[in-house]
Order: C-alpha cells, then sequence, then structure tokens
C-alpha cells in the first residue's frame, strides 16, 4: 500500500512583509512531511505577483495549497485557477471577486488606523505596542501584532 502524498503548501505574503514572515511555520509544516515555500514577490504590479506564485508551483513537486496573508489572498485567488492548486487558505486576507481590486474591497470597509501608526527607527508603532521591526534585512512581526 502507497502512502499518500501530502500536498505542498506556498506561502503568499502581503505589502507590509515578504516571504520570512512565514519562517517560523514552515519548519513545522516540513516536519510534518510537507514541501513547503514562500514566495517572494516584489510587489511591483498585481501581475507579476501572480506570476511571482506561478512561478514557485513550478517549483515544488506535489499539488499545492496557497495560503495568502493580507494582500496575498488576492494573489492566491488569481493563481488559484492553476491546475496545480488545490486549495486556497485566506489568513486576514482580502479575496477580490473577479472584476474587483484589492484597493476597491478596501474601500468597502474604511478606517482610520493609519493616521496611528508611526513609523521611526526600523520600527512601525501604534502608541507603545511595535507592529513591526526591521530585523536583518527585512521585516518581522512584533509580539505585540498578536494582542493588537
Amino acid at each position: 500500500m502507497s502512502k499518500p502524498i501530502k500536498p505542498s503548501i506556498v506561502f503568499c505574503h502581503g505589502i507590509w512583509a515578504d516571504g520570512s514572515c512565514f519562517s517560523k511555520v514552515i519548519p513545522a509544516l516540513q516536519a510534518e512531511g510537507h514541501e513547503v515555500m514562500a514566495v517572494q514577490y516584489g510587489l511591483d504590479t498585481y501581475t507579476e505577483d501572480v506570476a511571482a506564485i506561478k512561478r514557485t508551483l513550478g517549483r515544488v513537486s506535489s499539488p499545492a495549497i496557497l495560503v495568502g496573508h493580507s494582500y496575498g489572498g488576492a494573489t492566491i485567488t488569481a493563481a488559484g485557477t492553476d491546475d496545480r492548486v488545490i486549495g486556497l487558505v485566506y489568513l486576514a486576507a482580502v479575496a477580490p471577486d473577479a472584476g474587483e481590486t484589492v484597493q476597491g474591497q478596501l474601500n468597502n470597509y474604511p478606517t482610520d488606523v493609519f493616521k496611528n501608526i508611526a513609523v521611526a527607527d526600523g520600527r512601525v508603532k501604534k502608541g507603545d505596542l511595535v507592529l513591526f521591526e526591521a530585523m536583518g534585512g527585512g521585516f518581522t512581526w512584533g509580539s505585540a501584532l498578536v494582542r493588537w
């Protein structure tokens, strides 16, 4: 009897992060036998970001589950039509419908949260809470983000 093949998992980041933001969950999934990759797209254009996901799908050996956070939800929605994709997971993500844009979707839920955020000394903060912190050339989630 053959052992079932576990799906590959491809993480897709949001605008305020890069592929390294998934670095703490990737080893645990690999330990469970999944092939795991995090896409590193350039955030230059939506079309180029979706193309980066499709290139990453070509690097995994089994059917893939795409996992998107924030803006990554929009990119996995577009890339999810690829035959190599068997599932989509949205983590606090946008999911625009056909013909809808990310900004159009966000406009449906106006917020003033960005008026209360400051950037200084390599940190993105809301009051005393550090949301993101520059670490080794990239950003990492601040522990306060989980509480916020």
